[in-house]
C-alpha cells in the first residue's frame, strides 16, 4: 500500500501510541498512550457478563487511556476514565457507592446484560460454496508460494521489544532472537540450501533476503516467513532482529503469494541460536505414547518402555508421614507446546534473559524447557510431541549426592533445595543431572537493571549473583504464602488447590497439576497413579517427583500411520 509514502505526504499527523516506533517517526505529533495495565476500562463478554478493568498503577510516563482520548475529542466534561467507567456502570442500573465497591472488589457485575451471539454462527452452506469455487490450485512449476503467518512470539511485530519474547524458543523451530523462512526438508535438499544459508525471495519488483530454515511438517515448494520481525524502532530490544518480511507482503494477497522466485546466495552463513538441536529421541523413553488401540490392549503401555527399577532405594528415604509431600505430573496429551508455563516461569522468578550469543553457546537460563521431537518416519510429515521439562526434584537425586559444599538438598516436603549462598559454582550437580535443567550464571545478568524493570520483578524472589547454579523451585516461594496465610487462619494443614504453581496457574489447557500427595482427595494424587502415568527415566533410579501422562492418538485408519 506505499503506506509510508502516503503519510509523508500528510501536512498534521498525530500517532497516538506507547511507543516511539517507525510510524511515529513519519508523525508529525506524539501522544503517549497509557498501557492497559495502567487504564481504567470495562469489558463484557459473548455470554453477557459485565467486568471492570482497574488500573495496577498509576501511568508512569503520563499517557492517556484510549477512552480518556475518545472523551476529549467528544467533549466529555468528565472524561477521565475512572468518571468514564464509573457513569457507564451508572447507567446499567449498577448505582450507589456500595454497589461500586462490590463491583471492584468482585471484578464482575452480579447479573448478566444478555449474550451477544448475532453473526457468530458459522454459515456451513456458505463455505462450503466458496470451497468449491477455489478449484484446483495453479501449477507452481518452478515457482513457489510463500505464506505469511503471524509469528508464535511477537505476533505482527507489537511486541518485537520484549526480551521474553525474543529470548522465547520457537514452539516449533525452537530458534531464539531471530526468525526465519522455514522450508521442507526434501524442498532444501532438491535446492542445495541448509540450515543457516541466505536465500532471496521475490516477486517483480519486491524481494527480501532472509535465513533459511528445513522444517518438517512444511509443504513442498512452500515457504513460511513468519512476520514481525526485522524492525528498525521498535526499541532498544527489538531494533534489528531477524528479517523483515512484510517487503514482499502485499495488500492483494496480505496471506499468500504464488509465483515467488526462490534463489540461494552466495554470502556467508548466519548465525542461528537453537535451544534444542535434538530432534528425534532416538530410541529413548522420553516422551512416550501410543495409538488408542494400543492403550486399550495395554493400558499402562509406560511402563514397558521406562520401568521402574528393579532394586530398592541406594539412600535412607524421607519420611513423609507427617505434613507434606508434594508433586507435579504433566499430561502429555494436552500440552501443545505454546510455551506460555516457559514465560510465566520466567516472569515468577527473576530469571533473567542472556541474549542470542549467550543462548548460542548453551547458556540460555530459563528454569523450564519444552522439549520437542519428531515422531514418524517421513522428514515432510512427521507427527509431533511436545515435553515440558524443569527440575524433576528426584527422590534419589543425583545432584544432592556430589555436591562438595552441600549446597543442594532434600527437603522435608520432598523438593529438592538449593541454597543460593552455599553454591560455588563447581557445577558438579549439572553433569551428574541426566535431565539437563539446572542453569548457571555465567554472567551478572542483573547488574544495574533499570528501575523500571526492577519494578516487574517479583519481590518474593531472590535475585540471583554471577557464579551459582538455579533451577525450578517448585514455586516454593508460593508454597511457604500459603502457609502463612493458614497460619494466620488458625488452619493446621493447607486446603486442596490453595497452592498453584505458576506454570500450572498459566497452562491454557490444564496440563499441568501441582499438589500434595499425602492428600487423597487431591487432584494430584487421583492422577499420579493413573495407568498411564511414569517417571522420565525412570530406570536409572533417580524416582522422579514430577511425572507424565503418555500421549495417546487416535489416528484415521483409513491413513497409513509409520511410527518411529
Amino acid at each position: 500500500m506505499k503506506f509510508a509514502d502516503a503519510l509523508k505526504k500528510v501536512p498534521t499527523s498525530i500517532h497516538f501510541s506507547s511507543y516511539v516506533d517507525e510510524t511515529a517517526s513519519l508523525c508529525t505529533w506524539q501522544v503517549p498512550r497509557a498501557h492497559e495495565l495502567e487504564s481504567w476500562g470495562d469489558a463484557q463478554s459473548l455470554t453477557g457478563v459485565y467486568s471492570v478493568q482497574q488500573p495496577l498503577i498509576a501511568p508512569l510516563w503520563g499517557g492517556r487511556s484510549d477512552i480518556e482520548v475518545l472523551g476529549k475529542l467528544a467533549g466529555l466534561p468528565n472524561w477521565r476514565g475512572y468518571d468514564i467507567v464509573q457513569a457507564t456502570v451508572d447507567e446499567r442500573g449498577i448505582r450507589g457507592e456500595i454497589a461500586w465497591r462490590q463491583l471492584l472488589n468482585k471484578g464482575v457485575a452480579p447479573s448478566t446484560f444478555g449474550t451477544v451471539t448475532a453473526g457468530l454462527a458459522a454459515r456451513d452452506a456458505d463455505v462450503a460454496n466458496a470451497l468449491k469455487q477455489l478449484g484446483e490450485p495453479a501449477p507452481l512449476g518452478d515457482s513457489f508460494e510463500a505464506a505469511f503467518i503471524a509469528d508464535p512470539k511477537l505476533f505482527d511485530g507489537r511486541f518485537a521489544n520484549n526480551q521474553w519474547l525474543l529470548e522465547m524458543p520457537d514452539p516449533m523451530t525452537r530458534i531464539t532472537w531471530d526468525n526465519a523462512a522455514m522450508l521442507a526438508p526434501s524442498t532444501a535438499k532438491e535446492l542445495g540450501v541448509k540450515n543457516g544459508d541466505i536465500i532471496r525471495l521475490s516477486k517483480g519488483d519486491a524481494s527480501i533476503d532472509i535465513v533459511a530454515w528445513m522444517q518438517p511438517g512444511v509443504a513442498a515448494r512452500s515457504v513460511i516467513l513468519p512476520l514481525g520481525w526485522g524492525r528498525t524502532l521498535a526499541g532498544s530490544n527489538g531494533n534489528k532482529k531477524g528479517f523483515d518480511v512484510y517487503p514482499l507482503r502485499s495488500s492483494a494477497s496480505p496471506h499468500y503469494l504464488a509465483g515467488v522466485k526462490l534463489e540461494k546466495l552466495d554470502v556467508r552463513r548466519y548465525p542461528i541460536s537453537q535451544t534444542q538441536e535434538h530432534d528425534v529421541m532416538e530410541g529413548r523413553p522420553i516422551a512416550i505414547e501410543a495409538t488408542l488401540d494400543e492403550y486399550k490392549d495395554k493400558p499402562n503401555f509406560p511402563e514397558f518402555e521406562s520401568p521402574d527399577p528393579a532394586y530398592g532405594p541406594l539412600w535412607k528415604t524421607q519420611d513423609y508421614s507427617q505434613g507434606n509431600q508434594w508433586g507435579m505430573l504433566i499430561d502429555l496429551n494436552t500440552c501443545t507446546g505454546c510455551s506460555t508455563c516457559v514465560i510465566a516461569c520466567q516472569a515468577e522468578n527473576n530469571v533473567p534473559v542472556v541474549g542470542k550469543d549467550q543462548v548460542a553457546r548453551g547458556r540460555e537460563m530459563h528454569w523450564l524447557r519444552i522439549d520437542r521431537y519428531y515422531v514418524g518416519e517421513s522428514e515432510d510429515e512427521p507427527d509431533v510431541a511436545f515435553q515440558p521439562i524443569a527440575c524433576q526434584h528426584c527422590e534419589e537425586a543425583p545432584c544432592e549426592n556430589v555436591c562438595p559444599v552441600a549446597a543442594t538438598s532434600h527437603s522435608p516436603e520432598g523438593l529438592n533445595d538449593i541454597a543460593y549462598n552455599r553454591c560455588i559454582g563447581t557445577r558438579y550437580c549439572m553433569n551428574n543431572c541426566p535431565y539437563k535443567v539446572r542453569r548457571f550464571n555465567f554472567l551478572n545478568f542483573n547488574q544495574e537493571v533499570p528501575e523500571t524493570r526492577q519494578m516487574g520483578m517479583n519481590p518474593n524472589v531472590t535475585v540471583r549473583f554471577r557464579g551459582v547454579v538455579e533451577k525450578c523451585t517448585y514455586c516454593v516461594q508460593r508454597i511457604q504464602m500459603a502457609k502463612i496465610k493458614a497460619k494466620t487462619q488458625g488452619r493446621r494443614e493447607l486446603r486442596e488447590g490453595e497452592v498453584v504453581v505458576a506454570c500450572q496457574q498459566a497452562c491454557s489447557t490444564n496440563s499441568i497439576v501441582f499438589g500434595d500427595l499425602n492428600n487423597p482427595k487431591s487432584a494430584i494424587s487421583r492422577r499420579y497413579r493413573a495407568d498411564r502415568s511414569y517417571g522420565l527415566l525412570s530406570e536409572i533410579g533417580t524416582r522422579p517427583r514430577t511425572r507424565f501422562l503418555g500421549k495417546i492418538r487416535n489416528p484415521n485408519p483409513e491413513m497409513k500411520t509409520v511410527k518411529a
